[in-house]
C-alpha cells in the first residue's frame, strides 16, 4: 500500500514508523559533537491519521516500545579547501551514544556532494530520545550537512531519517 493508495477506512497500522528529514543546511561550528536537526515529518494521516513516533527538532521520541530499524542519510559537503576531511555520524538514544553505530565520511573537494548511510537496528522503549549525532575534523572548510533547492524540483534535504518498529 501507498499514501497514493492508502488502506482502508478505519485501518490503522499497529507497527510504529516515521520519516523525518531537515531542509536546513547545518555546518557545526565547534569540534564538539551536535545533534543534527530535524524540521520536517512525512504525511502520516493516510496510514491511520497517528504519529507513532514523533520528533522536536533533533529529537525523535519513540511512543511505542520495540525493536526498531533506523536508516539515515546526510547529504555531506564542504565549502572549501581541498584537503581531505572526516565527518563522522552515529546515533544516540537518552544522551548515550550508542556502541558501533558510527560511520565516517571523507569530503577532498567543495563540489563533491554525497550522502553516507548510516543504520542501527535498535531496542527502544516508550518515551526514548534518539538523535543522529555529527562531528567534524575542522571547523574552517564548512563541512557538514547540506540541503539544495535546485530549480524546478522539490528541495533536496540535507538528511532523511526513516524508523520502522520491526517488531
Amino acid at each position: 500500500m501507498s499514501e497514493a493508495h492508502p488502506p482502508p477506512r478505519g485501518y490503522v497500522y499497529r507497527k510504529a514508523f516515521g520519516q523525518f528529514s531537515s531542509n536546513k543546511t547545518q555546518r557545526p561550528n565547534t569540534l564538539n559533537p551536535v545533534e543534527v536537526e530535524l524540521d520536517a515529518q512525512a504525511e502520516v494521516s493516510a496510514w491511520g491519521g497517528v504519529n507513532t513516533i514523533d520528533f522536536d527538532k533533533g529529537d525523535v521520541i519513540i511512543k511505542q516500545s520495540g525493536m526498531y530499524l533506523l536508516i539515515a542519510g546526510p547529504q555531506i559537503g564542504k565549502v572549501t579547501g581541498t584537503i581531505p576531511r572526516w565527518l563522522d555520524f552515529w546515533v544516540r538514544v537518552n544522551k548515550i551514544d550508542i556502541p558501533n553505530s558510527n560511520i565516517r565520511a571523507v569530503v577532498m573537494d567543495p563540489q563533491e556532494k554525497t550522502v553516507v548511510p548510516l543504520n542501527a537496528v535498535l531496542s527502544l522503549n516508550r518515551g526514548d530520545i534518539l538523535n543522529v549525532m555529527m562531528a567534524t575534523e575542522t571547523i574552517d572548510e564548512g563541512l557538514g550537512l547540506e540541503a539544495i533547492a535546485p530549480d524546478g524540483e522539490p528541495t533536496i534535504p540535507s538528511i532523511i531519517v526513516t524508523i520502522v518498529q520491526l517488531d
